[in-house]
């Protein structure tokens, strides 16, 4: 299971998803909603919702989409367990999260979690960083 908001969708998203999907038979990914995404950075995503979930479903590395409507995934996890009781559930998020959101719940029914190295490069932060830097130097020579 991942869970991401997949606004600006980028090759760091691609990569930990493509991760994901290497480690277990069944990928399933949680797209956090709206509403939580602007809970945590403070303004509303781009891309809506239903853009977001479009673009995460139509990957060959994603088995089964579900909204997540918390940043912690845990009551998509517990649907997962009742679903796939036998099947242990591994918890993929990119290195860059010191407190792994559903760690507790993960390790309570004997999950794993997955940290791959965070791909720093593209991430959506240094993306809107270089966009900037871009514009300014164009704006600069007006």
């Amino acid at each position: 299971y991942t869970s991401v908001a997949g606004d600006m969708f980028h090759y760091g998203h691609l990569r930990l998803l493509q991760k994901a999907n290497e480690l277990g038979d069944f990928h399933i990914c949680g797209i956090v909603t709206d509403e939580v995404i602007e809970s945590y950075r403070g303004s509303k995503p781009i891309a809506s919702l239903k853009e977001r979930k479009s673009i995460i479903s139509d990957l060959r590395c994603v088995d089964m989409v579900m909204v997540q409507s918390d940043l912690d995934p845990k009551e998509n996890l517990k649907k997962i367990h009742e679903q796939f009781p036998n099947t242990q559930i591994i918890l993929v998020y990119g290195s860059n999260w010191k407190k792994v959101p559903g760690a507790g719940y993960i390790q309570k029914i004997n999950g794993k979690i997955v940290q791959p190295q965070f791909y720093e490069k593209l991430s959506a932060e240094n993306i809107i960083k270089k966009i900037f830097k871009i514009y300014r130097k164009g704006v600069d020579k007006k």
